[in-house]
């Protein structure tokens, strides 16, 4: 597998809905595809996403789906806790979703793999790729207690390229 860059810059949704799409799309740009959230939405389609409901499976398979569909293997989990999301980011493309939050995001990197690569501590937060900064209090940082509030979360992560 390519590496991947996480680093890449956010990119703002150009709807209200389409966070998920947004999130996949620049996911996808961080290992070299060039689709764009247009493309991405346009991929999922009418039975995977909509402008009246957003995306349309809160548990992420419909992501996945499509992620197979372009050549991209993935899994999700429709019940992802604040551990298993903060063990995964950092290793590989991810969005998350939180149910209260009705929103999807892109993970960059956990605070736990950069205390890792570093040697500082650990502060407990995911740095995200959020399309909409500022929504419900979120910017480009999560942190456990904001996760707990803002769950049920589910997770999609690659897992080929």
């Amino acid at each position: 597998m390519a590496e991947w860059n996480w680093k890449l810059p956010t990119d703002l949704q150009d709807y209200s809905w389409d966070c998920a799409a947004c999130s996949l799309a620049w996911s996808l740009r961080t290992i070299g595809f060039t689709h764009t959230e247009q493309d991405v939405i346009d991929g999922l389609g009418p039975s995977r996403i909509s402008s009246q409901y957003g995306l349309l499976d809160a548990s992420g398979a419909g992501l996945v789906s499509y992620l197979a569909e372009i050549g991209v293997g993935a899994e999700n989990n429709g019940n992802a806790s604040w551990d298993e999301v903060m063990a995964a980011s950092g290793s590989q493309p991810m969005v998350i979703g939180g149910r209260n939050w009705c929103h999807w995001v892109a993970v960059r990197v956990g605070s736990l793999q950069v205390s890792q690569a570093t040697n500082y501590p650990d502060t407990g937060r995911i740095l995200l790729m959020n399309p909409a900064p500022g929504y419900m209090g979120i910017y480009q940082i999560l942190t456990q207690d904001y996760f707990d509030m803002l769950g049920t979360f589910s997770a999609v992560w690659f897992t080929s390229w």
